[in-house]
């Protein structure tokens, strides 16, 4: 995790930290912020809204995003990552 995102963590619960911890990839990143209706803030938001890669894309190299306001989206493969709000 980088510095931005730690510092964000330190405003949740012990129990939200480690589980916030335990995620391997921003999907399941994304999802636990989803899932407990959290918010990123602005400055830890580029975590998921861009310059980010989750892995190798099911259609060959990387993920390519393309980055809106409430989600991203790979150009090549169209997963998509929510963005908190």
């Amino acid at each position: 995790m980088n510095e931005k995102f730690e510092s964000y963590l330190k405003d949740l619960s012990p129990e939200l930290q480690e589980k916030a911890r335990e995620c391997k990839t921003m999907e399941e990143l994304n999802a636990f912020i989803a899932e407990n209706n959290l918010e990123l803030p602005e400055d830890a938001l580029e975590m998921v809204s861009g310059g980010f890669c989750t892995g190798d894309c099911p259609k060959g190299g990387k993920h390519e995003w393309n980055t809106y306001t409430s989600y991203s989206e790979c150009k090549k493969c169209g997963e998509t990552l929510y963005h908190p709000s």
